[in-house]
């Protein structure tokens, strides 16, 4: 894994915590897309780039537990929801 590699990080159930470096030196809003196990689009969420380390929680309680797929910025990570 690259330090400049999207990964998921522990988080609450119904939540998926994401930590993109790329995102801690740009500005301006960034599309996050979380799709689910067919790769259809689920969830489009704006993320506000320049946080601290690039870290993200998205709050995704409504979707059933399961595997996802978060894409930012041309980056994809499969990630897994607990509810």
């Amino acid at each position: 894994m690259n330090v400049t590699d999207m990964q998921q990080l522990p988080a609450n159930r119904g939540q998926v915590r994401i930590q993109v470096p790329t995102l801690a030196y740009q500005q301006g809003t960034v599309q996050c897309t979380i799709y689910d196990a067919q790769q259809v689009p689920v969830r489009m969420i704006p993320l506000e780039a320049g946080h601290a380390r690039g870290v993200y929680t998205l709050q995704l309680a409504t979707l059933p537990a399961g595997k996802y797929t978060v894409q930012v910025k041309g980056q994809q990570l499969d990630v897994k929801l607990e509810q």
